[in-house]
């Protein structure tokens, strides 16, 4: 990774922490203290930013591009495990525990982002202990988040999956009141979107068309619209009550 030749200043990364989920709640001395700990670093599309196995050292937040996760496996089979985009984070467990990196992370596209490297922050953390508590807060939502992804491939058919996976992302983008029609942006092509569900293109290009045709989703260039009674009513005829 390489320093930009002219990063932003302190009050932009005050500004891309406050954004973040993990750290928007904290105050403003909390985030003075972080941003100080923060550097800023850029990656070219395609450049790999870690690899599976590395040394967890720091955790970067997205500001601008995205970053790819995946997985390869022995049999050379890539499994994409999801993307960040701006306001994301990646790293954060190795934030807490230190251990090795778990999967490998790659810039989609030219991608900056501020670093903040463990030791800094678990001294900080010392000092301000309302660090370690939201931390804390958003690894137990990745927790539910990651048992919500496991649940879906276990125990949902792909339509059930798909519906699920859209829902989530509503939520994440609108809020748990969601308003009688929605806009979702999917940053994933179809291969992606597969892999993630567990579920070879053409049958998830399927499903995409019968949501389609029973009115639940509309496309509108990378736009989902989405009629969010008939996806919630979906949802819970398949059993998937909690969303």
């Amino acid at each position: 990774m390489k320093e930009p030749k002219a990063g932003p200043n302190m009050r932009q990364a005050m500004a891309a922490l406050r954004s973040c989920e993990v750290f928007a709640s904290l105050e403003t001395a909390s985030l003075t203290t972080l941003s100080k700990l923060s550097v800023w670093r850029e990656w070219p599309a395609g450049a790999a930013v870690f690899m599976r196995g590395d040394a967890g050292s720091h955790m970067i937040l997205v500001v601008s591009g995205r970053l790819r996760l995946s997985l390869v496996s022995a049999a050379g089979r890539e499994i994409l495990l999801g993307t960040v985009g701006p306001t994301g984070v990646v790293g954060e467990v190795a934030l807490i525990d230190g251990h090795p990196r778990s999967a490998d992370a790659t810039a989609m596209e030219p991608t900056l982002g501020l670093v903040i490297w463990r030791d800094a922050f678990l001294a900080a953390m010392d000092e301000d202990p309302r660090l370690g508590l939201e931390m804390s807060r958003y690894l137990c939502s990745l927790l539910r988040a990651t048992n919500f992804q496991m649940e879906s491939i276990a125990l949902h058919d792909l339509r059930s999956r798909l519906v699920r996976f859209v829902l989530l992302g509503l939520k994440q983008a609108h809020g748990d009141a969601l308003p009688a029609r929605c806009e979702l942006r999917v940053r994933l092509n179809q291969a992606e979107l597969s892999a993630m569900l567990g579920a070879s293109r053409p049958k998830l290009n399927r499903a995409l068309h019968d949501l389609f045709d029973e009115g639940a989703l509309r496309r509108d260039g990378d736009l989902l619209i989405c009629e969010t009674a008939q996806l919630l009513r979906i949802a819970e005829d398949s059993g998937a009550v909690e969303i």
